[in-house]
């Protein structure tokens, strides 16, 4: 049997340990005179295509914008990043020092203290390939469903949405969908079963819970 291809995946970009760096010298608009010593992370979260990521999402280029204005850079806020999608203390590892949004994608540089409980663990799970990518979290407030020719769900397009933590995780979505390129019935194996029709709100709900 043939592997599934992953194509473009949004894998992280590059990481690196630095010390005694200041802030300005990777965000040209940080004011906190604040000196890095960590890990600096840096990737595309989404890149933009026809295709629909594997969440099943479309987004368009500007969804951010009146949410990242108001909230964050208005009320002088950080972006957290954590580490699983867990919202525990634990898991509080950062915070994003730039986040951009070019021509290719949401692009993401994060900062994660010597000082995290878990340093170390994370830093070994960057070296190791196990964490892979960056993965927002937030609700959408203005979004489409999208369907297919035959009436079956196609996916979110989402116009304008909120974003309240970054996450560090093994699994990233994908820019776009896979694609399996042979099939073969195994018994006993993982089962996944691909279902059509089912109701948009309760698979676009599952996104971000």
């Amino acid at each position: 049997m043939e592997r599934i291809k992953i194509q473009d995946a949004t894998l992280i970009g590059s990481y690196e340990e630095v010390s005694n760096v200041p802030a300005t010298t990777i965000n040209k608009k940080d004011t906190s005179g604040a000196v890095l010593n960590g890990l600096i992370i840096k990737g595309y979260e989404t890149k933009f295509g026809a295709a629909k990521n594997t969440n099943g999402e479309t987004f368009e280029q500007g969804c951010f914008d009146e949410f990242v204005e108001e909230y964050f850079v208005k009320n002088k806020l950080n972006l957290p990043v954590d580490v699983q999608h867990r919202d525990d203390i634990n898991h509080l590892c950062g915070r994003v020092l730039v986040f951009e949004v070019n021509s290719v994608g949401f692009y993401f540089v994060v900062y994660v203290p010597k000082t995290y409980l878990h340093y170390d663990t994370l830093k070994n799970l960057l070296q190791e390939g196990i964490i892979q990518g960056f993965s927002k979290s937030g609700w959408a407030y203005d979004y489409d469903y999208i369907y297919n020719t035959d009436g079956s769900f196609s996916h979110v397009h989402i116009r304008k949405m909120s974003v309240y933590s970054l996450s560090l995780v093994n699994t990233p979505a994908n820019a776009q969908p896979f694609e399996k390129v042979q099939e073969t019935k195994v018994e006993n194996a993982l089962h996944y079963e691909n279902k059509v029709n089912q109701d948009p709100i309760d698979k676009f709900n599952s996104m971000f819970n």
